[in-house]
């Protein structure tokens, strides 16, 4: 072995028993999402249509712009903790890695939320950080 944590060699039967007995990401992701446990389609269609309805009530009630930099704060928002929940169950299941990759994913919408607290919408923006 080297002084990485890489090994200097495969066992590929090895391998491809863990491989085999490894959960699948879709099962990992179903057993923890309330949102896949029920009978509906969520077609790419589907899921599309809603958000565009969304974006379209938001617009008829509010016709400033900075309405949608607020929906989009709120939905980072949202994501973050999403993602940093996921991160603890997979902490409490032992698997590390896994969230490690949920917690990277978390800081890559942190950064998303730093960007949009820098970025001004006009005079009666009150997400912007900056004058």
């Amino acid at each position: 072995m080297t002084s990485s944590s890489v090994p200097d060699s495969f066992n590929m039967d090895e391998l491809s028993a863990m491989l085999e007995n490894a959960p699948q990401e879709d099962d990992i992701y179903a057993e923890h999402c309330d949102c896949c446990n029920d009978d509906k389609d969520y077609t790419p269609e589907f899921i599309d249509n809603v958000a565009m309805e969304a974006l379209d009530l938001a617009s008829e009630k509010c016709k400033d712009p900075l309405v949608h930099k607020v929906m989009a704060m709120m939905i980072v928002s949202r994501m973050i903790a999403w993602h940093n929940s996921m991160a603890e169950i997979q902490l409490e299941e032992g698997n590390r890695e896994s969230a490690a990759c949920w917690y990277r994913d978390a800081g890559k919408f942190q950064s998303m939320m730093d960007s949009f607290v820098n970025i001004g919408i006009g005079p009666n923006d009150h997400t912007c950080i900056h004058d």
